[in-house]
């Protein structure tokens, strides 16, 4: 329903309500939200901040009978599913909140926070491969919505996959700029790709991802793991430590060996887009920027001698033209 739609009324009262939810005091928003029910008894956003309210005073049960009369409602949107299975988590019946989720995603195929939450009710279970499961088919329902890739991340970066986690990782950071969730991620990648790289004496080692390979299939093409290792490996020059202008020096070599040929036969949107950004001229500042948490202090000092430089990026970087665009035909899902 739409802004224009809404009786002016109703929803004058209901943005006091959520005030005075948001300032804790609940049983007044409550009320204020009966009013408007009564008020507007078409429009569901009502009921639903009131079934939101019980959840914060844990009053599931009640939230739940609410959420079930709101289902019935026209217009209304995912989240009315998501906040019922949410409160069946909360009341430790997970097979029932998988069945809210369930239901909502045939109502609505394009949501990728159901796929989502009924990852997480397979997470808090320990089963991570139902977990796996269900952020990759959040990412095939909706590629734009970025908590799949976030919860992806984390669980590849400490697996023996940690590849796939940086890629998720800086795919999320993308499509999320500015949270205290990007902040860790910007963290957690410099340090998988510390831990992904050796240096001794006489040479490299690298432990992104097991390779594996299928000599019996007839159409046999090497694993884009072994592919990137190659390219990766050989962006190592004379780098013996990671740090972040070594690293940013690696990933760029990178991408310069991984499009001389490689790319033909193995499509990555991330990487696509750091050619876009090499190309231009940015690739540099980007990979210091995405890093710039695992080494604060090397980043601020780095900053501070190429101001201009950062500004220039910033400025290509915030504007709506350059970013990640996500479609159904490019998006990643898995290595």
């Amino acid at each position: 329903m739409g802004f224009s739609q809404r009786n002016e009324l109703a929803w004058k009262k209901a943005k006091v309500a959520i005030r005075l939810m948001d300032e804790g005091k609940v049983d007044e928003s409550i009320q204020l939200l009966k009013e408007c029910e009564k008020i507007d008894n078409e429009d569901y956003t009502y009921p639903y901040e009131m079934a939101y309210a019980y959840i914060l005073k844990k009053d599931y049960e009640t939230a739940i009978t609410i959420l079930n009369k709101t289902k019935k409602y026209k217009n209304i949107n995912d989240q009315v599913y998501q906040l019922s299975g949410n409160c069946y988590s909360y009341l430790n019946k997970p097979k029932l909140a998988i069945k809210e989720y369930e239901q909502g995603m045939k109502k609505f195929p394009n949501a990728g926070n159901l796929h989502l939450e009924k990852g997480n009710i397979f997470l808090i279970q320990e089963k991570y491969e139902d977990a796996i499961e269900n952020y990759r088919n959040g990412i095939a329902a909706e590629p734009n919505f970025s908590s799949n890739y976030y919860r992806l991340a984390l669980l590849y970066l400490n697996s023996t996959d940690r590849l796939s986690g940086l890629f998720y990782g800086e795919i999320f950071m993308n499509l999320e700029r500015s949270t205290q969730r990007t902040t860790e991620m910007s963290k957690l990648l410099y340090d998988g790709y510390k831990k992904s790289i050796k240096f001794n004496d006489t040479n490299v080692a690298t432990d992104f991802c097991e390779v594996i390979l299928n000599i019996e299939n007839k159409e046999f093409k090497m694993p884009f793991c072994a592919i990137f290792v190659k390219d990766f490996i050989l962006g190592i020059t004379t780098q013996k430590e990671i740090n972040l202008n070594t690293l940013s020096e690696i990933r760029t070599n990178f991408i310069k060996n991984f499009f001389k040929d490689d790319y033909k036969n193995y499509s990555n949107i991330i990487l696509d887009y750091n050619k876009k950004m090499l190309d231009e001229g940015i690739l540099d500042t980007y990979n210091k920027y995405l890093f710039q948490i695992g080494s604060e202090e090397e980043f601020s000092i780095w900053k501070d001698d190429n101001i201009e430089t950062y500004d220039t990026f910033l400025e290509w970087y915030s504007n709506p033209e350059n970013y990640l665009k996500i479609t159904d035909e490019n998006k990643f899902i898995k290595l």
